[in-house]
């Protein structure tokens, strides 16, 4: 009897995937969010975005819903892409930020004269509210993805102005740091300095975050192996290293092809990285899945 026992389980586990680290990725002029398996490559998830629709940030909630912003709007959607709620901007605005908050709630950066972000509770309801003027006249050249530092404070890269603003949830501008550099996104180091993709600068680059000193640069070339692009989402895993989002959408050259994806460890060496532009496309935001089982969907 115990020996049938052992013979279902081997044969259900063949039946239904095991889990495995998996991507979540997204990225403008990528018509779909995507979930891919890092161990194969092979993508097992597909949402569809509409017409005109461009995702620069993506996520998933501890409740297992898939957040995204898409331009003129953020959603939060099931796996089965059922809409939980759907967050429409403004006229004559952009949202181009929805990311996570440390309490489980959403951040959502709208682009706009002024710029605003606002927080939304677990059930999409708004609890607080930021009105910023980021002295910039067209909001798609505001900014890209926004944070919430784990002080609380919002972390905002203002990207024409080459300018990185601490906020706080009150509205204050603590910090102001002058960069070389139009950062897409933001990523706190453990030891509290920020670390900036720079996006079409071709580099990322770490400054202190008490005086917005440079502490470290790496240039398109300095990863044995690939080529920065377009440096999106940067995202470090427990392991301390960095997976690279290498977007594609300004490349003019067509002879330049490079991973979409780039992880790189603490020496930076590339120990892995995805290379697949006619199955996933452009990526410039990811989410990384430790452990994750797609839900069954039937």
């Amino acid at each position: 009897m115990r020996v049938y026992i052992i013979i279902w389980v081997i044969l259900s586990m063949g039946f239904r995937a095991v889990a495995q680290d998996k991507l979540l990725v997204a990225g403008s002029g990528n018509p779909h969010i995507l979930l891919v398996d890092k161990q194969t490559g092979k993508v097992e998830w597909k949402h569809a975005l509409e017409k005109g629709e461009e995702c620069n940030t993506v996520a998933l909630t501890r409740k297992g819903e898939v957040l995204y912003s898409y331009k003129r709007g953020a959603k939060l959607v099931t796996w089965d892409h059922q809409v939980v709620w759907d967050y429409p901007a403004p006229d004559k605005t952009e949202l181009q930020s929805a990311t996570l908050l440390r309490d489980g709630g959403v951040l959502l950066g709208l682009c706009g004269n002024p710029a605003r972000f606002i927080e939304l509770d677990k059930n999409g309801k708004e609890v607080n509210e930021v009105v910023l003027d980021l002295e910039v006249e067209k909001p798609h050249n505001q900014f890209r993805q926004v944070f919430q530092l784990r002080n609380k404070n919002y972390l905002i890269p203002v990207m024409t102005r080459q300018k990185v603003l601490e906020v706080t949830r009150k509205g204050k501008v603590v910090a102001e740091h002058q960069i070389e550099g139009k950062a897409f996104s933001s990523l706190e180091l453990k030891d509290g300095n920020l670390l900036l993709p720079c996006g079409d600068g071709h580099y990322y680059m770490v400054i202190d975050r008490r005086t917005g000193e440079e502490l470290k640069r790496m240039n398109a070339n300095d990863i044995p192996g690939v080529s920065l692009l377009f440096v999106g989402q940067i995202l470090q895993l427990k392991n301390q290293n960095l997976l690279i989002c290498n977007w594609y959408g300004h490349t003019k050259d067509v002879t330049v092809d490079e991973p979409q994806l780039i992880e790189i460890d603490k020496e930076g060496k590339v120990v892995w990285s995805l290379h697949d532009k006619e199955n996933v496309g452009k990526i410039s935001a990811a989410c990384y899945l430790k452990d994750f089982r797609l839900p069954d969907l039937k």
